[in-house]
């Protein structure tokens, strides 16, 4: 089938980066038990930390989730949570503080909001790379937007600069940012005349800061960029997020037949009820998921079946075979898979 444009949305998750040496949220974990470990900014943090995770795991356990992932994002959203103390909305209704917490949290909770800068900080270093060499197959989507000819929209839920900096060497991608002030404005995406995508970077990048209540982007990496962790926590009515969201929902719905995620983990509630809805709704629409299963060859199949049975849950997809499984890392996906031919074949007809 010819595919155009408007027929190709991509969903790009952490795993899209992690070819590049950028860490996905799990192995940040990792990084961060080692620094409480052995380096002496992080050491007075370590009994914070054990805290905040053994109760976040032990939420889980209440609700019977005891598979359920621990990461960085869900770290900075229980911090983020815990610092508003009284202006907590539960707060009136909750005794008193957990006396653990107390102690470890210092005078004013200024423990945990050292805690949570230096986190920020260092995902900050993780995320931005100093020379994007190790980027270069994110080149697949210049060489698409060739064989295309026409705007297509990527979703971004990851803050690194990967895509703008090696896809836009070669092709115009609107940002938002209007050329002459820096300056966001949700117009800049009307104009869409000599472009090759629109990029939404769902949950801000580290080259975004705020000024006076607008919205701007950097020539450089911000110190204290604009980023936001877990969007279900924290959708409201503000843009650009606001926007972003509402556009994938549009497109979902609309003109898109291929949805490609790549990397994607499938932890956000939000994003996930948008594909829901929209795969549900359009029995022509395909969700193509890229992940690698890391596991030996002979459990491939079943590791496959089970990956595909828990991506069907989150979503309630009525009908499986709209889902399709592809056992890759983004980088070889993006380099051997990711052209028209191969893109046109995974699209579906009505009621297939």
């Amino acid at each position: 089938m010819e595919i155009k444009g408007e027929n190709l949305l991509f969903l790009l998750g952490a795993g899209a980066s992690a070819d590049a040496g950028i860490p996905i949220s799990s192995k940040m974990v990792e990084k961060i038990e080692t620094l409480l470990r052995e380096h002496d900014d992080w050491i007075p943090y370590q009994n914070l930390y054990f805290y905040l995770k053994s109760s976040i795991n032990y939420s889980d356990g209440i609700f019977g989730q005891f598979s359920e992932a621990f990461n960085v994002e869900r770290l900075l959203i229980v911090i983020a949570e815990i610092e508003k103390r009284d202006k907590n909305i539960m707060y009136p209704f909750i005794g008193t503080w957990n006396i653990r917490l107390l102690d470890l949290a210092g005078n004013n909770f200024e423990n945990v909001s050292n805690f949570k800068k230096l986190i920020r900080k260092q995902l900050i270093e993780w995320v931005g790379l100093r020379n994007y060499e190790s980027a270069g197959y994110y080149q697949a989507f210049s060489s698409l937007a060739s064989e295309i000819g026409s705007l297509m929209k990527v979703f971004s839920l990851n803050y690194d600069l990967c895509f703008e900096t090696i896809v836009g060497k070669e092709k115009d991608i609107e940002l938002g940012f209007t050329k002459a002030t820096s300056e966001w404005h949700y117009s800049n995406f009307d104009d869409e005349q000599g472009k090759s995508y629109n990029l939404y970077k769902l949950h801000g990048s580290i080259d975004w800061y705020i000024e006076k209540n607008k919205l701007y982007k950097s020539e450089r990496p911000e110190v204290n960029p604009e980023l936001i962790f877990g969007i279900q926590h924290k959708m409201t009515s503000v843009d650009p997020y606001f926007y972003y969201s509402a556009k994938f929902r549009e497109a979902c719905l609309n003109d898109t037949k291929l949805i490609i995620s790549i990397g994607y983990s499938f932890a956000d509630d939000y994003i996930n009820a948008i594909l829901s809805q929209a795969i549900n709704a359009r029995s022509e629409l395909r969700l193509l998921n890229v992940s690698p299963l890391f596991c030996d060859e002979k459990d491939k199949e079943a590791r496959k079946a089970f990956e595909a049975q828990t991506i069907i849950g989150r979503l309630n997809l009525q009908n499986p075979d709209q889902l399709i499984f592809e056992d890759f890392f983004a980088k070889r996906f993006m380099t051997e898979k990711m052209n028209k031919n191969d893109l046109s074949s995974y699209i579906g007809e009505p009621d297939d």
